[in-house]
């Protein structure tokens, strides 16, 4: 019926105290509605004096009773939206005709109503205080003076951990179509041509991907900047680019190395050393192993290589957010499960080549993981 992992989020806000959840942030409306968020602000949430904040009220005893608090005005009507969106779970939807002044608080003027009708304005709230606007914050404690408000955004976090099947098959087609883009967009470098340029073509691959690029580094060797800038790629330079681009809500994150001929020995070596990081931590991954256990094995891949002081390691989690759960740290001792998606990062930084990167996601499988996006993960050989 749910579009998310019901029995978990239940859990998660049982284990937090939390009576009823109010979401606002578009990640997360956009994982418990199953994908909807009003198109108009997927991209850019201030409007006016204001900014656009869709609730969600989800009483945590009885889901079925949500209500969905969005807009209506002539021009951004919400229900044409949903109209084009298809069919939501939400069957309880209320809208706010304004738009351009104060809409936070006018949305969370509504949500305190819906609150009180449900029974739950002396109850424990959860919010999300990161993504929650003041404006509307002030208005719901004024609103409901006897509630509690407490942060939920742990719990959420720790729900979206876990993948949907639907998920991960969005986490699949992004990093598929965002590794073509890559790979097409270094197989075209020329001589002379700049980072800039380098991440201006990549943009227009990702446009005929059918994906929305959020950032790239484009690093040219051998500096060790790579912001993109008007630093010319030469015969023998190494190029990384490192983007992160988005899908239907869901990211993809990955790193991969060029040269206009053949690359320096260095680097192949460098390069070979973040392989061996990527093969060693991608073999231990798996459901039971813990954080902690996953940044230890990455660290000790990067220091058996002679250019260790110049390397560094990272691991993430990735879907909606990036950098999300799960944690990797030494004091990570939450354990991996299956559905988790997992963002490696291997590098080495050397003053005669620049940056050499290597970055991987994979899925946490029954057994291991799924390697996702590893198109075009060797070294790019451009002609000269």
């Amino acid at each position: 019926m749910y579009p998310f992992m019901a029995e978990r989020l239940e859990r998660e806000l049982y284990e937090a105290g939390i009576d009823l959840l109010l979401a606002t942030s578009r990640h997360n409306v956009r994982y418990l509605t199953g994908g909807y968020y009003l198109p108009t602000f997927q991209r850019l949430e201030p409007i006016g004096l204001s900014h656009y904040v869709p609730m969600l009220v989800m009483p945590r005893r009885n889901f079925a009773q949500s209500v969905y608090i969005g807009v209506s005005v002539p021009d951004v009507d919400e229900v044409q939206a949903l109209e084009a969106f298809g069919p939501m779970w939400v069957e309880q939807r209320v809208w706010v005709p304004e738009l351009r002044r104060s809409v936070a608080g006018l949305v969370a003027r509504e949500a305190a109503r819906q609150i009180r009708g449900l029974g739950l304005s002396g109850g424990t709230i959860g919010v999300e205080k990161a993504f929650l606007p003041l404006e509307a914050f002030e208005v719901l404690r004024t609103e409901l003076p006897e509630a509690t408000f407490v942060d939920a955004t742990l719990a959420l976090a720790r729900t979206r951990a876990v993948k949907t099947t639907r998920e991960l098959a969005l986490m699949r087609e992004v990093h598929e179509r965002t590794a073509r883009a890559i790979r097409a967009t270094l197989e075209a470098g020329r001589v002379g041509e700049t980072s800039r340029a380098v991440e201006q073509r990549l943009e227009r691959a990702m446009v005929e991907e059918g994906v929305h690029r959020i950032f790239t580094f484009a690093g040219i060797g051998p500096s060790y900047n790579r912001f993109p800038r008007d630093i010319p790629w030469e015969r023998g330079h190494i190029l990384q680019v490192d983007t992160v681009a988005e899908y239907d809500g869901y990211l993809a994150d990955l790193a991969r190395m060029a040269s206009l001929g053949e690359a320096p020995a260095v680097a192949q070596e460098l390069f070979a050393a973040c392989l061996a990081v990527q093969e060693r931590v991608r073999g231990s991954l798996g459901p039971g192993v813990r954080g902690q256990e996953i940044h230890r094995l990455g660290w000790e891949a990067i220091r058996s290589c002679r250019w260790a002081d110049g390397g560094n390691f990272i691991a993430h989690g990735l879907g909606l957010v990036s950098n999300e759960l799960p944690i990797f740290n030494a004091e990570a001792v939450d354990a991996l499960e299956p559905g988790m998606v997992v963002s490696i990062e291997a590098e080495y930084r050397h003053p005669e080549v620049g940056h050499v990167k290597l970055e991987d996601t994979v899925i946490v499988t029954a057994t291991g993981c799924e390697g996702i996006g590893d198109f075009g993960r060797e070294w790019c050989t451009v002609a000269e």
